[in-house]
């Protein structure tokens, strides 16, 4: 018998950081990273929906749902280093997120209701992963400046190897 599964693929929106941002980050977690795995230079972002596992089909619809957001770039500072103990993550943060943030998590998450796309009940931490089985650390001050000026429709699961970049940009929108 013929298997009937539909092809499916697991997305998520993201901000994706400039080189400038990246080289910083990448900076920040050398200088505190001890026995933890860190995160592939390449798969640094901050998500903003996490989408999960759709079929195919429904590509054009959430494609859509992007289409339709609405916003001026914005300056988005990553404050703080730290350690979140229970998920034993090492993450960027920023201290006070800027509104427009909220704003097209907002957007997107209104515009993906019509695809079947349920906003995710945990409230939204924005943050960078920088590293995971990570050990606690001192929460440490970062001054990372992160022009925001495109988001993401990203893949998951495309990599290879137990470091190798996992993520792979599918499309992006300006924010202009």
């Amino acid at each position: 018998m013929k298997d009937e599964r539909r092809a499916s693929i697991r997305l998520f929106f993201a901000l994706w950081p400039d080189a400038a941002a990246r080289t910083a980050l990448l900076e920040a977690r050398d200088g505190a990273m001890q026995d933890a795995r860190p995160t592939h230079p390449d798969d640094l972002h901050l998500t903003l929906v996490f989408i999960g596992d759709v079929e195919l089909d429904r590509l054009g619809c959430i494609e859509a749902a992007a289409d339709d957001v609405v916003l001026d770039g914005f300056e988005l500072m990553l404050e703080q280093l730290e350690t979140w103990p229970r998920q034993r993550l090492l993450v960027a943060s920023p201290g006070e997120p800027p509104p427009a943030l909220f704003n097209l998590l907002s957007q997107l998450q209104q515009n993906l209701l019509p695809c079947g796309i349920q906003p995710e009940p945990r409230s939204f931490r924005p943050h960078v992963t920088l590293a995971r089985k990570a050990p606690k650390i001192q929460r440490r001050v970062l001054n990372i400046p992160w022009p925001a000026r495109e988001f993401v429709l990203v893949r998951s699961g495309v990599g290879g190897g137990s470091n190798g970049g996992g993520y792979q940009v599918l499309r992006a929108w300006p924010l202009d």
